[in-house]
């Protein structure tokens, strides 16, 4: 069986590839932004990424309305996910905080 990977969850929901802002070489001296950090997450919390993402795009088919999402990263944080988007929709805010409190269990596994 295929390994679960970071490329793999961005050929599948093309619009999770990290946004990367345009900044001119001002802010970027200034350190307004860094590129964003290649995930290092157990295939566990990417099986669960997953199940976010098909949430998420389940939400907008049930709308018939294209995915409005710009995910800048995702890393872990306090030993839960930690995911950095814009979204105009509350309920898709809403399906990621649902999806952040699940992997607590999933990272606090990972430390035992």
């Amino acid at each position: 069986m295929a390994v679960l990977t970071e490329s793999d969850l961005h050929d599948r929901f093309p619009w999770s590839k990290p946004v990367v802002p345009a900044l001119s070489d001002q802010d970027k001296a200034d350190g307004y932004f860094c590129d964003p950090q290649p995930w290092d997450f157990a295939e566990p919390v990417l099986k669960l990424i997953e199940q976010m993402f098909l949430e998420i795009e389940s939400y907008f088919a049930n709308r018939n309305e294209p995915v409005e999402i710009a995910i800048y990263g995702m890393q872990e944080l306090f030993g839960e996910l930690q995911v950095e988007m814009y979204c105009p929709h509350a309920d898709v805010y809403a399906i990621v905080r649902r999806y952040t409190r699940l992997s607590r269990d999933l990272f606090q596994d990972e430390d035992e």
